[in-house]
């Protein structure tokens, strides 16, 4: 089994514009967020009742993730190994399934994590715990409003002139048309990437769960149903790392993000 583990890039490219809140909500419950480097952590996450902890919520992860030292803590123990990829290669990984985990509103039983993948985003934030992936996600419609620093569980009625497109799904993980190519929304990437293109001298350096690599730029401009969103420099892999997707949109980009997994669409704000 080959899965793939979030991007921890070095540093920030940009930021959207401020733009009005993202709709009205119905009948939905939230969580506080906090933002880390562009990122979305939440407190409150229970696994088989033991916590609470603090986890990244990661949208381009596969799997979830647990810090070893809490795995063990609560009598956690790694049933099987696994190659994991990122963006900048392949590593080892052991894990286990079979966890119960709660959020506020959200609960999924019988859930897979890796123990893994902890170490660089300890490097930015040592006080998390571990990463919630689209394992525990795609149960749920939820919004994540990087301004308000809330998440929510719900349906959201979306406000008109907000951008609404479909989705598919590659390896689990939401996938959008774009004018670079299908880029997979990353929360856990708060910088844009783009793979298969040639960079400028690097400049900077990727780091990830298997490795660092240096790596440059490419002046990029990100067009989603015909408006332009957002243009600067991307982070620019000369080599396929994803099959399927072309490239990492992290939500940085945006003031929130509404995901509807129910129906497969997004809502950008």
């Amino acid at each position: 089994m080959v899965v793939r583990v979030y991007t921890v890039v070095a540093s920030v490219i940009g930021v959207a514009a401020n733009l009005q809140p993202l709709a009205a909500r119905s009948g939905v419950e939230a969580v506080n967020l906090q933002i880390r480097h562009g990122r979305p952590v939440v407190d409150g996450v229970y696994l088989n009742g033991h916590g609470p902890y603090r986890f990244l919520v990661d949208t381009g992860t596969t799997l979830n993730h647990v810090d070893p030292q809490v795995a063990e803590a609560i009598g956690i123990t790694a049933t099987f190994a696994t190659e994991v990829r990122t963006a900048a290669g392949r590593t080892q990984a052991s894990g286990t399934s079979g966890i119960d985990v709660t959020l506020g509103p959200g609960r999924a039983e019988r859930q897979t994590f890796l123990f893994a993948g902890l170490d660089v985003l300890h490097q930015i934030s040592p006080d998390i715990d571990g990463v919630l992936g689209q394992e525990f996600l795609s149960h749920f419609d939820y919004s994540l409003d990087m301004r308000a620093k809330q998440m929510t569980f719900g349906t959201v009625v979306m406000a008109r002139g907000r951008l609404r497109v479909p989705f598919q799904l590659v390896d689990g993980r939401p996938v959008v048309a774009t004018s670079l190519g299908p880029l997979v929304i990353d929360t856990g990437a708060p910088s844009m990437i783009r793979f298969t293109w040639p960079a400028t001298t690097p400049t900077r350096e990727l780091v990830t769960a298997s490795g660092r690599v240096e790596v440059g730029t490419i002046a990029s401009a990100l067009v989603i149903d015909g408006r332009l969103l957002w243009h600067g420099d991307a982070v620019a892999l000369p080599w396929p790392a994803e099959s399927g997707a072309a490239g990492l949109l992290p939500s940085s980009l945006f003031s929130a993000v509404y995901v509807c997994n129910s129906e497969r669409y997004l809502v950008f704000n």
